[in-house]
């Protein structure tokens, strides 16, 4: 459970970075080890050589130093109305979420993330052009399971607004299933327009000429 209105760090984020940063050094030391090793170099020029080796290493390094500088401006706030996500090392970018936009929330772990005891909430909305993706995304904390029912429970609390479309979102202000779909609202109806005057004339002639061709 997080404090309402404070700002809070993914703070297995760090973690999950650097363990998948050591993956792919590990699996790139390996490839790099076996053409080596097949003498895929033997005749190869030395600037070859040098930027294989020189590329992925200067790759390492910025990753490295972007890891911690991407750590210190990710942060989330939980407000009375809306989601709040800051981040950005060179591009300082603010993503917004009203809680009554909200159409499903979901709470994920993957193997990489489990070894950091870390998992991540998606929340997805209705009317942002389309897109199929969560809108926004809370990785590398360890209770995304209770961020997720928090979130859950502020949704519960808000009535739903329209779509871009024009249609209501699929909300509840009192139920949501749990896999964390908000489910319909309560009461919500279908409105069947009225057949014209003229249709139903044009039914009752016809069965008036139907009854009339069965007494023949």
């Amino acid at each position: 459970m997080r404090v309402m209105n404070e700002w809070f760090k993914p703070e297995k984020l760090k973690a999950y970075f650097y363990l998948y940063e050591a993956i792919v050094v590990v699996l790139f030391a390996a490839f790099g080890g076996t053409i080596a090793a097949l003498g895929a170099f033997a005749d190869a020029p030395a600037v070859v050589t040098a930027g294989f080796v020189g590329v992925p290493l200067v790759v390492l390094a910025f990753v490295t130093w972007w890891i911690p500088a991407f750590y210190r401006t990710a942060q989330y706030r939980l407000t009375e109305a809306e989601i709040e996500y800051h981040r950005g090392v060179f591009f300082r970018q603010k993503t917004t979420v009203p809680y009554n936009r909200i159409t499903n929330v979901n709470a994920a772990q993957g193997p990489v993330q489990r070894i950091v005891d870390a998992g991540s909430v998606g929340v997805h909305t209705a009317g942002y052009g389309g897109q199929t993706g969560a809108e926004l995304s809370i990785s590398g904390i360890s209770d995304y399971d209770d961020v997720k029912e928090q979130i859950l429970d502020m949704v519960r609390r808000r009535p739903p607004v329209s779509t871009e479309s024009g249609e209501d979102r699929l909300a509840d202000d009192d139920a949501a299933s749990g896999d964390g779909a908000v489910s319909p609202r309560a009461g919500a109806t279908t409105t069947i327009e009225p057949r014209s005057d003229a249709m139903l004339s044009e039914l009752r002639r016809i069965r008036e000429l139907l009854e009339e061709q069965g007494g023949a």
